[in-house]
């Protein structure tokens, strides 16, 4: 037998009024044979009796020429004692005098009773838009029953309004808003299963007023439409369609934005939503079709439930009759109550007027669902329904006020408002206090707020006020433009501030950060990693510094000590949800290890003054350094290397019994005097390449210290292989094969810390290696 393929509808629905396709042909079509001549939808209903209510209706609203006619469609019908209870709740005692008084209304109602296309009973069960007619059993099986919406011919008309094209336009526009058709939610066994969720609990969480699963059982699944049930035991075939029998009249939905708009207690939510309103011309077929421009209401990047589709393309079927927005919405109770309790007069925010637009941005958006499809309450309770940032909706659905599905995805009205997640996260202060608020753009600019406000580790992180970014070399500030704040940096290049990228603020954030860390311990010496690779905190005695500015020691002329204090940042006397918070003393903020590395250190020491003064001397003697430059023979380009210094005094005492060495002087300033001959010059050497470690002939991926990951056997660049042993406390090295006597404890005067570069790290020990 002849099927009407998926191509037939969709070619039906890209027209306005369907009257092509399988209408020329129903005879021979097995979804609309009939078994006797029956009629068409109008003249079976009229024969029926019992329906004159609504085919009244069909008639007043101008619908009579497609229900008594030949175009496709599936009507839903009311009958009159369901019809006049309706009308007894809107005081009305007939159609014809709800139609004098809103005509509109009354058109917008029957067309919801108005599907476009006919489905029959297995297509309102689990209609399959993709694979049409032809889907095998397999196919049935993805997301069974999710294609739950069908668009109807109702619809608001075109309005005339003034607006402002954009939230930063000067002037009002007088503009044509366009309105797409309504789509009717039919909610089945199947789209429950799918869910694996309880279909009557969650079914009448938004129905309260109406049963589940009253249909007829058909052996086919069943389904309520919208806030209706069914009567059938099968869809009754008619000449230019489906017709089926329900149990209430189906009330018109509406998008979520005019749900929020026609209830008081959700302006100021609507207010804040409403400044990234934007109007965007429709698709250019609406253009044509109408004969003038026509608009549609969408909110920048937010979601758009402002507009009755989730996508404006008629060709976008799949998305159509799937996906929906949800709106977790709190009332201006609610707003006020929270505002009251998460931010105080301390954090520089007197009113949710004067929040940081990037603050509101958040807030708006942690009000949403990330997934464009609609949420019932289980699956929040389930925590399967996140925000855009990956965060569970931390909403009671049994707490929930108002509670309505909606044309466009579903509206949960709130009167109590628990912090979003990532406003109780350890960001939390980025949110709460204007001390932050330049690292929250640095936060943001990062893309790592989503990350760093996951449940699923727990984090530390310290946070660098305005002050502290601006003192940074090179300075950083937040500003204003004209299209919103940015946070830049002073470029001695452009003379100027410029725009960071986000490379540079993820840099920021990931040195401020440190991941599956309870706290930041206030006694003894510490070592906590970053998220930057190679960079740590280094924490002594209820201080804090980082790498960089702990390499100040090694500067002669520093007399700054660079450990300062830092302190907890609570949520109000309260803990984050996933960790802890700090701020710190410093005058700028902390940064990675910059300039020309720890290579270029070595080769160029040149001070008597420096830690590893006598050292540089050896490495230039032995010809493994010059011209201000480390040999690639012992540290090829760009390979990260680890090397043990001895101290100036451990090399004073042992110069002459190193290899090569016995011809050498050192005067009372520590310079090394004499010449070493081929011979001796290649035994330095082949000696000197046993302190280095380097990535290349070794896996690492920490620098040494007390409690690091670095220790154990390495091969160095020479042919010795390197023993590194960790006492807990402290660390000491030796040459693998030699003595365990000859072991040589790492100096005790810089806390076992490693002076960490960017290309490398030097841990100073007590002597020499044999």
């Amino acid at each position: 037998m002849k099927q009407c393929k998926f191509e037939q509808f969709l070619a039906l629905v890209l027209l306005a009024f369907v009257a092509i396709g399988c209408v020329d042909d129903l005879s021979e079509n097995d979804h609309y044979k009939p078994q006797s001549s029956s009629g068409n939808a109008y003249q079976v209903l009229e024969r029926e009796g019992n329906y004159s209510i609504f085919l009244r209706g069909v008639e007043l609203a101008g619908y009579k020429q497609i229900v008594d006619g030949k175009s496709i469609l599936t009507v839903m019908a009311p009958n009159d004692d369901k019809f006049g209870d309706f009308l007894k709740k809107k005081n009305c005692n007939s159609i014809e005098e709800l139609n004098e008084r809103d005509p509109q209304y009354v058109k917008n109602l029957i067309g919801f009773h108005l599907m476009y296309y006919a489905f029959d009973w297995d297509k309102l069960v689990n209609f399959r838009p993709e694979e049409g007619d032809g889907a095998s059993e397999e196919d049935k099986q993805y997301n069974a029953g999710q294609y739950y919406k069908h668009r109807t011919h109702s619809a608001d008309p075109i309005e005339q309004v003034r607006v402002k094209l954009t939230p930063n336009a000067s002037s009002d526009t007088l503009i044509n808003l366009y309105h797409y058709e309504r789509y009717l939610p039919v909610f089945s066994n199947k789209f429950f299963e799918s869910k694996g969720i309880d279909p009557a609990y969650n079914y009448q969480y938004f129905y309260p007023e109406s049963q589940w699963g009253q249909t007829p059982s058909s052996g086919k699944g069943i389904f309520n439409v919208s806030n209706a049930g069914v009567t059938d035991a099968e869809g009754v075939v008619t000449d230019n369609g489906y017709l089926y029998h329900i149990d209430q009249v189906l009330e018109p939905l509406n998008t979520i934005y005019d749900e929020l708009k026609n209830n008081e207690k959700y302006s100021k939510f609507l207010a804040l939503y409403d400044q990234y309103s934007t109007y965007t011309e429709a698709d250019e077929y609406t253009n044509t079709e109408l004969g003038y421009v026509a608009y549609t209401h969408n909110h920048g990047s937010l979601p758009a439930i402002a507009c009755e589709w989730p996508t404006t393309s008629y060709t976008g079927i799949v998305s159509l009759e799937r996906e929906g927005y949800n709106l977790f919405v709190p009332s201006n109770t609610a707003i006020d109550n929270f505002f009251k309790t998460y931010w105080t007069a301390d954090g520089g925010y007197s009113s949710m007027d004067n929040l940081d637009e990037l603050i509101l941005k958040y807030f708006i958006n942690q009000s949403f669902s990330s997934a464009k499809l609609i949420a019932f309450p289980e699956e929040i309770k389930n925590g399967t329904v996140l925000t855009p940032y990956g965060t569970p909706i931390n909403v009671d659905p049994d707490q929930v006020t108002d509670r309505k599905v909606c044309v466009n995805g579903a509206l949960y009205g709130m009167d109590n408002l628990d912090a979003p997640a990532i406003f109780s996260s350890v960001v939390g202060p980025a949110f709460k206090d204007t001390t932050y608020r330049s690292y929250l753009y640095a936060l943001d600019g990062s893309n790592l707020t989503l990350s760093l406000a996951s449940s699923k580790s727990q984090f530390v992180t310290l946070m660098p006020t305005n002050q502290q970014l601006y003192n940074n070399d090179p300075s950083i500030r937040l500003y204003t433009t004209t299209e919103g704040k940015e946070l830049q940096q002073y470029s001695n290049d452009a003379g100027d501030y410029v725009a960071m990228g986000s490379t540079a603020m993820l840099n920021i954030v990931n040195l401020h950060t440190a991941t599956n860390v309870a706290e930041i311990p206030t006694t003894g010496t510490h070592v906590v990693k970053t998220n930057t690779a190679y960079s740590y905190w280094y924490v002594k005695d209820g201080k804090i510094t980082c790498c960089n500015s702990f390499n100040q020691l090694l500067n002669p002329d520093n007399t700054a000590d660079p450990f300062v204090s830092f302190h907890e940042i609570s949520n109000n006397g309260s803990a984050w949800s996933n960790g802890k918070s700090y701020t710190y003393d410093a005058k700028s903020p902390f940064t990675v290890a910059s300039g020309d590395g720890l290579a270029h250190a070595l080769a160029v020491a040149n001070d008597k003054n420096y830690k590893y003064y006598m050292f540089g001397q050896l490495l230039q003697k032995s010809g493994l350094s010059k011209d201000g430059q480390l040999s690639v023979s012992i540290v090829p380009n760009d390979t990260r290397f680890i090397v043990f210094i001895p101290t100036n005094e451990a090399l004073r005492q042992a110069l002459t019994t190193l290899p090569g060495c016995s011809t050498l002087k050192i005067d009372a300033q520590g310079t090394i005097s004499g010449t070493l001959t081929s011979s001796n010059k290649a035994k330095l050497a082949a000696y000197l390449r046993n302190y280095f470690i380097t990535a290349l002939q070794n896996n690492f991926t920490d620098y040494p210290y007390p409690g690091s990951s670095c220790k154990g056997e390495f091969f160095t660049a020479g042919e010795q292989k390197m023993v590194i042993s960790d006492s807990g406390t402290s660390l000491s090295v030796r040459f693998k094969g030699g003595e365990a006597g000859h072991s040589v404890n790492v100096s005790q005067e810089f806390y076992n810390l490693p002076f960490a570069f960017q290309d490398g790290c030097f841990q100073l020990i007590d002597g020499v290696l044999n």
